[in-house]
């Protein structure tokens, strides 16, 4: 079984390189407000990355459920508590592109939404269960 800090070393690996030369490329074209690239490009780029981490709530529940909260300390707590911020931000994404009228509708785009605020939910959930969540 998975820990929660070999999860958060495989997402720091996603992350490192996220789009590589792509993003590179958007940001060498970035100039504002003179110069935007593709925004379609740049909205692809953003419901592909939040829909990458989405890939590994399955991993992430499986942990959950497990490893008792009670028993989270140390290292794996700390994993938990950095893999719950950046799923937090990450849910950015699917939000900022639903603010834009061209994707309120996005069949997709809104059932990613949907699963990030659940994710956000158990998340939360199962960080109140432990000593640190209790102790706040």
């Amino acid at each position: 079984m998975l820990t929660f800090v070999q999860i958060r070393r495989r997402l720091r690996g996603l992350l490192l390189d996220l789009d590589g030369e792509l993003w590179s490329a958007l940001l060498a074209e970035l100039d504002p407000p003179a110069k935007f690239p593709k925004p379609e490009t740049v909205h692809d780029l953003c419901f592909r990355d939040a829909k990458a981490l989405a890939g590994y709530v399955p991993d992430l529940r499986a942990v959950m459920r497990g490893v008792s909260p009670k028993a989270l300390a140390g290292e794996e707590l700390e994993a938990f508590q950095a893999l719950k911020a950046l799923f937090n931000f990450s849910a950015r994404l699917p939000t900022l592109l639903l603010s834009l009228p061209d994707y309120r509708e996005t069949a997709g785009l809104i059932d990613l939404y949907n699963g990030y605020r659940q994710v956000l939910k158990e998340l939360d959930d199962y960080l109140q269960l432990t000593s640190a969540g209790a102790a706040s």
